[in-house]
């Protein structure tokens, strides 16, 4: 059940050999100043407001830039608009874009392009994933609804140069929610020609440090630098190459053969090693690794077979034995490092500020089958097939198959277990086609209600089917509120919730490892999981 030990080292050099047959010396001219970047997995999309992943993520952040982009310190800083400013009330606000900004094909960028992006990630026509996160925006909600029409909608391009937002309501993290990629600009002569598709082929004009001049889907992705870019001149390497290996071993004889300069994928039974050596390192990442429940299905409906799935798991023994990545096991759903009260003592984060442990570290047997007994499965006895799905990497495989130990052992329940590739599984979660679904989250903002908001009633994301009147009125009022304690006074009554329904299944709040050649540096890691290379350098020929 366990992932198998290390390849031996015949194994790896037959590896490191494939990885030469697979990417030849000379192909990525090191005169170029390239990074080689795994990236994993081919994206399910690059649309910026279709997005909801983090290998697109990476893609579109590489590609695009906001009104304010987000800096080396993971703060929003001044991008696309060189100022701003503030109505009195709080209820407007101004943009000044940089003079003379061109998209990658040398047409001008206007405050047009972003009234029409920002339109597109509340037009209910593209089901956004995030377009709840466009509601503070005035009449945002209404049209999404169907309630008011575009013109009604407070955005306004008050010229070429002059954007301006008025808002529903004020919220505290306007500047955070701008630096996201469903915010950014887009142009209406090419997105109309294919709504859904156009940017399937990469083929398309962007604003940020690199543009694409080629994409083999599920092999490799070739950005260059953009060089009308406003900040060209910072940007100091000529390309990115993104390859997409997913196999965790293929992925780690790449990295050793030189082929790949930054890599986050690595054998698990491996990574001890690895980190002990330093040759792989491992960085604070924020975000939760969890299961999620269909609540519409039985037996799933029932609150108390969720506790009692959620009871028998030993994490603990998850992050020893299976991940071996520094992960710390989950307690509740919202990990270390997200701000409390005072955003400034991460020694009393949001976390701490809890006093409870919503879950235990170590399995509790009894009281999961106590609870099983209860929903009229003693032992197991009656528990219907249920089906368990995941990504295929062994990674995940190895957690589904030590999941499906633990609920067989502790509660006499057997859970079949059923892989699918990456774009197959995340359309399957989406539509809800699950009993239980592996899941993953990592925040957009530095703040609780990045991984709250998801579940309220209605939100695409929440693939759980959760509704719970309080928890929705909490989290509105959490989205409203100016006042920073009542915020995170709201937020953690919302955990509170969640937790004691339990829709999800935290198992670890995640630490991501990586490798990095010593021939680059620059490249900046957020503890959001996205990599930016408008700073890399290559330092080696």
């Amino acid at each position: 059940m366990l992932p198998r030990g290390p390849p031996k080292p015949l194994l790896m050099a037959l590896m490191v050999a494939l990885m030469a047959a697979l990417f030849p010396a000379g192909t990525g001219a090191a005169a170029e100043r390239e990074i080689v970047y795994n990236l994993g997995a081919d994206p399910r999309t690059i649309d910026p407001v279709l997005n909801n992943a983090v290998d697109g993520s990476n893609v579109i952040y590489n590609l695009f830039e906001g009104l304010v982009h987000i800096g080396f310190d993971d703060a929003p800083e001044a991008g696309c608009a060189e100022k701003w400013e503030v109505s009195e009330d709080g209820m407007s606000w101004t943009f000044h874009l940089r003079p003379g900004l061109k998209w990658s094909d040398g047409a001008p960028m206007t405050a047009e392009h972003f009234r029409y992006g920002f339109l597109r990630a509340i037009d209910p026509a593209n089901a956004s994933p995030y377009a709840h996160l466009g509601f503070f925006i005035k009449n945002g909600e209404a049209f999404f609804n169907g309630k008011a029409k575009a013109e009604d909608v407070g955005l306004v391009a008050v010229d070429d140069v002059t954007f301006r937002i008025d808002l529903e309501y004020q919220t505290p993290l306007m500047l955070d929610y701008l630096s996201y990629h469903i915010f950014f600009p887009a142009r209406a002569d090419v997105v109309e020609q294919d709504p859904r598709g156009w940017s399937a082929s990469g083929a398309f004009p962007c604003n940020g440090p690199f543009m694409i001049t080629e994409w083999k889907h599920n092999s490799e992705m070739t950005l260059v630098k953009n060089p009308h870019y406003w900040d060209a001149d910072n940007v100091k390497i000529d390309k990115v190459r993104m390859v997409m290996i997913n196999d965790v071993n293929t992925a780690l004889a790449a990295f050793k053969g030189g082929k790949v300069d930054y890599n986050t994928l690595i054998p698990a039974p491996m990574l001890p090693q690895l980190l002990e050596s330093g040759e792989a390192k491992a960085r604070n990442t924020l975000g939760t690794y969890f299961y999620v429940f269909n609540t519409t299905r039985r037996p799933f409906d029932d609150a108390r077979v969720r506790k009692a799935f959620a009871l028998a798991v030993d994490r603990t023994a998850i992050v020893e034995k299976v991940t071996k990545g520094g992960q710390k096991p989950a307690n509740g759903f919202i990990p270390y490092g997200i701000p409390g009260v005072n955003p400034n003592d991460l020694t009393v984060d949001f976390r701490a500020e809890d006093k409870a442990e919503y879950l235990p570290e170590r399995a509790d047997v009894e009281q999961a089958k106590k609870l099983l007994a209860e929903a009229g499965y003693p032992d197991g006895k009656g528990f219907p097939k249920v089906q368990c799905k995941y990504n295929s990497n062994l990674g995940n495989k190895a957690i589904a198959e030590a999941l499906q130990a633990m609920w067989r052992q502790n509660l006499g329940v057997e859970v079949e277990l059923y892989n699918e590739e990456w774009k197959v599984f995340i359309n399957t979660r989406n539509k809800k086609d699950f009993d239980i679904a592996r899941h993953g989250y990592l925040v957009d903002f530095f703040d609780a209600g990045s991984l709250l908001e998801m579940w309220q009633t209605g939100v695409w994301e929440n693939s759980a089917s959760f509704s719970d009147a309080e928890y929705d009125a909490l989290i509105r009022d959490s989205l409203e509120q100016m006042d920073r304690a009542k915020r995170i006074e709201d937020m953690h009554k919302a955990e509170q919730i969640l937790m004691q329904d339990l829709p999800v299944l935290p198992l670890y709040f995640y630490s991501t490892p990586y490798m990095q050649s010593d021939r680059v540096k620059g490249i900046y890691r957020s503890p959001r999981n996205w990599v930016f290379f408008r700073g890399a350098e290559v330092v080696e020929p």
